[in-house]
């Protein structure tokens, strides 16, 4: 146990000394769940970030996939396609796996590339970084040290989001944003086995593991692939075992989260869970333990859709304007079942929009569990209540319903299930 809590400690010492190097950032944060059908309007912004077609320079990292070359080919058709001249892109040759299908290159001889000086050079002339989507933790093994020390790549990076360049990724190029990262884990398994730190590789998945990210944002923890994967419970779990962070930011599929100055603002055909433990861990009121998992009150989720933003510095939900409060008379459902399969696909969105935004109730309940052979188990009830601040806002957008959901307390119980047979 002791040797568990000192890697937690030696985490934070480590993101508190990359808190001071980052200070003062110029630059933006392009946070992408997963780029699918607004990918190409994700992607436009990332360009207008790094200086629009004529001016960017974008430099593509694809260490984290399994088929670097080939990705690389590929994000460098997706952005000429959207208007970036070809002279303008290059693919750093980073990788960690070689790629069998292709027979020209062993993208295996790429992995200490990090460490190369002249690439580190070149980099300082690029405005926009790009890192893809895989395997987060091979961006630790390409970019950072056995004691967590920046490559001189990294470095490189650093200076460019640091003089207003813009960094973008999506799935593990958007789970490396932040230091520790998620790095592997289940939401009920996070919340039954807890966490595990392992600073240089991922920790086997008992429960969240965590390991050293590249850390460009700093002032939270990330995770994506959000909502559709059912992900609350493990960045919830995070944020209990990494002590400093009381900031969440869940990114669903399809939406990005793009960070500026201090402020997070959404883009994209779903939305971001913002989940702030200040209060909760303030109270003491998130604990974790082997014989109850995770227990919790007090904790606040904002649901975000796109156009709206979030104030980090002062926690404050900044809708879009054009979404207007739902009032009873109009909202939908007056009744809410309670949700069986809690970290089922869009079961945590739709308790926010339907059990909430869209209902009379001023609360709604899921659980969670796992059951023996015997019908014997053990989880956890998560209710959802309205605060005195709680607003639940609404806008037909494009022909589609829009949904802003603030100011929403969490409460988190352990329980007990027993199964009985029907005969």
């Amino acid at each position: 146990m002791k040797n568990k809590y000192s890697l937690f400690l030696t985490a934070w010492i480590l993101c508190s000394v990359l808190l001071a190097a980052q200070a003062g950032a110029k630059g933006s944060l392009v946070i992408i769940g997963v780029a699918q059908e607004s990918a190409d309007r994700i992607f436009q912004r990332f360009i207008e970030l790094g200086g629009g077609v004529e001016k960017i320079r974008l430099a593509i990292i694809p260490a984290g996939s399994i088929e670097p070359a080939v990705r690389g080919r590929e994000y460098t058709a997706d952005f000429i396609r959207l208007g970036v001249p070809a002279e303008r892109i290059r693919v750093f040759p980073v990788a960690v796996i070689d790629d069998p299908s292709t027979q020209d290159v062993d993208e295996a001889k790429w992995i200490s590339n990090g460490y190369n000086e002249d690439m580190a050079r070149d980099m300082l002339d690029y405005t926009a970084v790009y890192f893809s989507g895989g395997d987060q933790i091979r961006y630790t093994q390409t970019l950072k040290g056995p004691k967590g020390e920046d490559s001189p790549l990294l470095r490189s990076i650093r200076k460019v989001y640091a003089d207003g360049g813009v960094i973008g990724g999506s799935s593990a190029g958007a789970a490396m944003m932040c230091d520790p990262m998620i790095c592997e884990g289940y939401s009920m398994k996070a919340i039954s086995a807890g966490a595990a730190y392992r600073p240089d590789s991922c920790p086997e998945p008992k429960g969240v593991s965590l390991s050293t990210g590249l850390g460009f944002f700093t002032d939270g923890m990330v995770d994506q692939h959000f909502l559709k994967r059912g992900r609350v419970g493990r960045l919830l779990m995070a944020l209990y075992a990494i002590r400093q962070f009381s900031l969440g930011i869940g990114i669903d599929e399809d939406t990005a989260a793009i960070y500026h100055a201090g402020t997070i603002e959404v883009l994209g055909s779903s939305g971001v869970l913002v989940i702030d433990v200040t209060a909760a861990k303030a109270a003491g009121d998130l604990t974790w333990s082997t014989s109850e998992g995770l227990r919790a009150k007090g904790i606040i989720l904002h649901y975000l859709e796109e156009g709206d933003r979030y104030d980090i510095a002062t926690k404050t939900p900044l809708p879009l304007h054009e979404r207007k409060p739902i009032v009873d008379g109009n909202k939908e459902y007056s009744e809410y079942p309670l949700a069986t399969d809690l970290f089922g696909r869009d079961i945590f969105k739709g308790m926010l929009v339907d059990g909430m935004a869209e209902n009379q109730k001023t609360e709604t309940s899921g659980i969670a569990f796992t059951l023996d052979n015997e019908g014997r188990g053990t989880g956890s009830q998560w209710t959802l209540r309205k605060t005195e601040r709680f607003a639940g806002l609404s806008a037909s957008i494009k022909d589609k319903d829009t949904y802003t959901v603030t100011y929403v307390s969490l409460e988190i119980q352990p329980l007990t299930i027993k199964v009985k047979k029907i005969r």
